[in-house]
């Protein structure tokens, strides 16, 4: 009897063992390493402007391209995230590091956050970065005309503010290469807020207004809340500012991260003035997923594919 109770608990455990290994495996979140380096250049820590009149304080980008090209290359300009108050370039060093080697030369700059300056600070400064980039396209050898805006989450939301701000001067700023355009012929936008007015933001910065540690929406806006200067929340709105000028964007959510919801009034208004737009969404995908393994290729091909096709040679 106790033989044919111990064969009846083996076999019901090996059965639970093939069940286990039936089950899909989970996503594979660890970190991409830095180590994408055969065929590109780096150059780090080169400064592209000042933000101040006395010139004391000065901002730098890290350079990432291919070594050897036979034509100039397009270039994208890569915005980190972090709630505009944290954040590097290196939070973008691997993204840079894949795009390079497909062929595109990336700019990730710095920008002044918001523990600094508010907005619109961190604006004039990522136009600044583009009108390095188009000054230096030359000794880089990049196309001055194919250029795209990239960024993820708070940096999300700059990328889209480049597109949609083309050829809008007050953004403009008082930094380097004022001789030089800012206007983008691309843009990728990942879980980027496209409206500082969706219903979930407002909801929560008036939770942490009363709160000692307070909220990254209220420090970029220097202060202000939605109710009270609501004007500053729509200047500082990409959606505010689409226009015919807009170029081609793509918008990438991971499937856990409210996907869709932030772009659905900015869409509307794209197709007003027919702009074409593409949606990406990464399966089971957190907020952020562009630096995890699970999630990176998939990133590196759903940018250079809309880059191939929007961003023409010209």
């Amino acid at each position: 009897m106790k033989t044919v109770l111990g064969l009846c608990f083996s076999l019901l455990f090996l059965s639970l063992l093939k069940a286990e290994d039936k089950s899909p495996p989970k996503p594979d979140r660890s970190r991409v390493l830095l180590d994408m380096n055969e065929g590109i250049i780096r150059e780090p820590h080169i400064m592209f402007t000042y933000v101040d009149e006395k010139k004391r304080r000065r901002l730098t980008l890290d350079l990432y391209r291919p070594a050897k090209t036979e034509t100039p290359s397009p270039a994208i300009i890569m915005y980190f995230g972090g709630g505009w108050q944290n954040g590097r370039p290196g939070i973008f060093a691997s993204l840079a590091q894949g795009m390079a080697q497909r062929g595109y030369v990336c700019v990730v700059p710095e920008y002044r956050l918001s523990g600094e300056k508010p907005f619109p600070a961190a604006v004039h400064d990522c136009k600044a970065a583009i009108r390095w980039t188009r000054r230096n396209a030359k000794r880089f050898n990049i196309n001055p005309n194919r250029i795209a805006s990239m960024g993820g989450s708070a940096g999300g939301h700059l990328a889209g503010f480049m597109a949609t701000t083309n050829g809008v001067k007050r953004f403009e700023g008082q930094g380097s290469n004022r001789d030089f355009s800012s206007n983008v012929q691309a843009a990728i936008v990942m879980c980027g807020p496209m409206t500082l007015l969706l219903p979930h933001i407002i909801e929560r910065v008036e939770k942490a207004a009363g709160k000692p540690e307070g909220d990254a929406i209220i420090d970029f806006m220097g202060g202000a809340l939605p109710a009270q200067k609501t004007g500053i929340y729509i200047e500082a709105s990409p959606l505010t500012h689409v226009s015919a000028q807009t170029p081609p964007m793509l918008f990438i959510d991971g499937e856990f991260d409210r996907p869709r919801t932030r772009y659905t009034e900015f869409w509307t208004k794209m197709d007003n003035y027919n702009i074409p737009h593409e949606f990406v969404l990464m399966p089971k995908a957190p907020h952020p997923f562009w630096n995890m393994r699970e999630w990176f290729i998939p990133t590196l091909d759903g940018v250079d594919n809309f880059l191939k096709k929007h961003l023409q040679k010209k």
